[in-house]
């Protein structure tokens, strides 16, 4: 992938919320000589990563660089970055007064985000980018609920690269509260992470 734009946006957002939560973490830390390890390690990953085609074309585009983030802050510092410090750093980020503000007044029922995954469903069948997501996707707005059931992942796929497969159940976490946060609750019984067939989505209305 190229970094461009939306490549080096990721680091500037996410910076102060996960280097602060960090530095309380691990006091002993030198934050500076991480970040920049960090930051090499991530440029690194995001130009060895085959692209999924432009945010414009795929929904998913820009979690792939998501993902290299959270993969490379692992891989700054394996030996401190236990598992419960990497839980941590996602948690931290799940719960940042900027991941509200990005998912603010959006819906997940809003014919906008249901068409945006029709279209994406359609378009991942084409198996364009061996890196990207295969998916189905079916919906009833009169309840509302939807079933998004993913065959290939595109961020195990990155894990798959990196040999950090043991990083995914820490990281699929997120898929909670992003829902949650456009008014929608998530049921999930599979995970691909898990060696499960699919990651079987069901979204129906927050409580």
């Amino acid at each position: 992938m190229k970094l461009g734009m939306i490549g080096r946006l990721f680091p500037a957002l996410l910076g102060r919320v996960v280097y602060d939560y960090t530095a309380r973490a691990l006091p002993e830390l030198d934050i500076r000589a991480f970040k920049k390890k960090q930051m090499k390690e991530y440029k690194a990953m995001v130009a060895r990563t085959p692209s999924v085609g432009s945010m414009k074309e795929n929904m998913f585009a820009p979690v792939m660089y998501l993902a290299c983030f959270g993969f490379s802050y692992y891989k700054a510092d394996p030996e401190r970055i236990t598992m419960d410090v990497f839980d941590g750093m996602i948690d931290a980020v799940c719960r940042s007064d900027m991941m509200k503000r990005f998912y603010k007044g959006k819906n997940c029922f809003d014919r906008t985000e249901i068409d945006k995954y029709v279209r994406g469903s359609e378009r991942s069948k084409k198996k364009e980018y061996p890196m990207d997501w295969v998916f189905d996707f079916s919906y009833d707005l009169s309840v509302p609920e939807y079933y998004v059931t993913h065959r290939e992942c595109g961020v195990c796929k990155i894990a798959r690269q990196e040999n950090l497969m043991f990083l995914m159940p820490h990281m699929c976490v997120m898929d909670y509260p992003t829902i949650e946060y456009k008014g929608g609750k998530l049921i999930r019984t599979k995970t691909l992470s898990a060696g499960d067939d699919c990651c079987d989505f069901h979204v129906v209305k927050g409580g």
